[in-house]
């Protein structure tokens, strides 16, 4: 429930060169508790939220309650439902005990043909390299609430990871920064050929020596 390495054949736009020679892999873990991991496939829906429902009651314990039983099927459901289709990894994050969820996934594919973000902050991960980062924000217009989100993008001249924190209420953002910055810094990403997939900063924001906080501990 906590962990997921992933050898994703699906990509979020054209497979990057060499694609036909190999398979390209992206990893990454989380030991922090509540990461469940929606997969890409799954053969019997009901049966895995139904499994996922009972991990959760039993990670509660006394903590639960019985009648959001109902409500943590639907959740599960959903979540799996409307997972991206592009995404390599994909979870589902429950920080607390009770439905109060957030959402967090990360696609590759080959390079954005305009060459990635114009705007944002550099951010150094361990694995990938350095990316930007921007923030996503979103009106909700029934509750009018501003949802806001994060993502990551490291562009190679050969591919591209996106890492996204799904746009969410602000508190329940803050709750989890760190917890996503943590994994962010876990991912690693691996050509066909063994080789390190590592980005460097875009041209463009070399000279404006912009840089998030990238440490997993904020």
């Amino acid at each position: 429930m906590t962990s997921q390495a992933v050898s994703a054949p699906s990509v979020p736009t054209a497979p990057p060169a060499g694609w036909g020679e190999g398979m390209w892999r992206l990893d990454a873990h989380t030991d922090a508790p509540g990461w469940l991991g929606l997969p890409a496939r799954v053969d019997d829906p009901e049966a895995w939220v139904r499994d996922r429902a009972e991990e959760l009651r039993v990670a509660w314990a006394e903590h639960g309650n019985p009648e959001q039983s109902v409500v943590v099927e639907e959740i599960l459901r959903a979540g799996l439902a409307a997972r991206p289709a592009d995404a390599a990894l994909a979870f589902q994050l429950w920080p607390v005990p009770a439905t109060l969820v957030a959402h967090v996934d990360a696609a590759f594919g080959a390079p954005p043909a305009g060459g990635g973000p114009r705007e944002g902050i550099l951010y150094e991960a361990e694995g990938l390299g350095v990316g930007v980062q921007t923030v996503q924000q979103v009106h909700d217009e029934p509750t009018g609430i501003t949802l806001v989100g994060i993502q990551i993008s490291f562009i190679t001249p050969e591919a591209a990871v996106v890492v996204t924190f799904q746009p969410t209420i602000g508190e329940l953002l803050t709750l989890l920064i760190a917890q996503f910055h943590a994994f962010v810094q876990t991912l690693t990403f691996t050509a066909p050929d063994g080789r390190p997939v590592v980005a460097r900063a875009p041209a463009g924001f070399i000279e404006d020596a912009s840089w998030a906080d990238s440490l997993p501990a904020r």
